[in-house]
């Protein structure tokens, strides 16, 4: 078994379709509740105009969080996914079936790495973009990425985002997707910092015992000491000191 990687986090941002407001996620995050919290809708100023309007909510999201950690020039990402713009997807693949053509624009966005490429076109950053997708335990593969980027460069941001899956799986019991579009974005770096935790591969954790991305946030807002997540082959554990 591989010995725990450690990470230092020196900043995070969460941003819903419903909320981008750091209280009131800290809030949130604090009082166990199961809705994501609501306050004022996000502004999405931030982006420019031209990559906006192409993107989902869920990639605006994605974009607006990442943002708020003011990317350095240069510093490379990770996009982190289980199901990307799963609503994106279907639309093309109704359209494809209904009348045998789809959107080039559409097709383009829908796939994995769609929203790190309009990130990178903005922030005209030509390192590496690397795009993560690996059902529950996606999350957890995103980390591992960040610590192969950090051999090589002092910080790297992860950035998370997940939407509801379409109605046509509604009533499934998969719990990597989210209640509305939601996005977080961490920055990790070599420097030492009070926020830190560790990532070690453990075995005996439930298929299903995780709840996604908002666990995921919970523990990087520091409301929690522990967060577990399994494909049901390989297990991972995300702890606090």
């Amino acid at each position: 078994m591989m010995n725990g990687l450690l990470f230092h986090v020196s900043g995070v941002s969460v941003v819903s379709a419903g909320c981008a407001n750091p209280a009131l996620w800290q809030s949130w995050a604090h009082g166990g509740g199961t809705q994501a919290p609501v306050g004022a809708a996000p502004d999405f100023s931030c982006i420019p105009a031209s990559i906006r309007r192409r993107l989902s909510l869920m990639g605006r999201c994605a974009l607006a969080a990442y943002a708020a950690l003011a990317p350095e020039e240069g510093e490379p990402a990770v996009w982190a996914s289980s199901w990307g713009d799963i609503s994106r997807t279907f639309k093309l693949t109704g359209a494809l079936s209904e009348d045998g053509d789809m959107s080039p624009a559409d097709f383009a966005l829908s796939v994995h790495n769609g929203i790190g490429a309009q990130a990178a076109i903005w922030k005209k950053n030509h390192t590496a973009c690397p795009a993560i997708a690996a059902g529950p335990v996606t999350g957890s593969c995103a980390l591992i990425e960040a610590a192969l980027l950090l051999q090589q460069s002092p910080s790297v941001i992860v950035v998370r985002c997940e939407e509801p899956l379409p109605e046509l799986w509604s009533g499934t019991t998969l719990t990597d997707s989210a209640m509305e579009p939601c996005a977080w974005a961490a920055r990790f770096t070599l420097a030492p910092s009070e926020n830190v935790f560790t990532l070690t591969p453990v075995q005996g954790v439930e298929a299903g015992a995780c709840g996604g991305i908002f666990d995921e946030i919970r523990f990087l807002l520091g409301a929690s000491s522990r967060c577990e997540q399994t494909d049901g082959v390989q297990a991972w554990r995300w702890a606090k000191p």
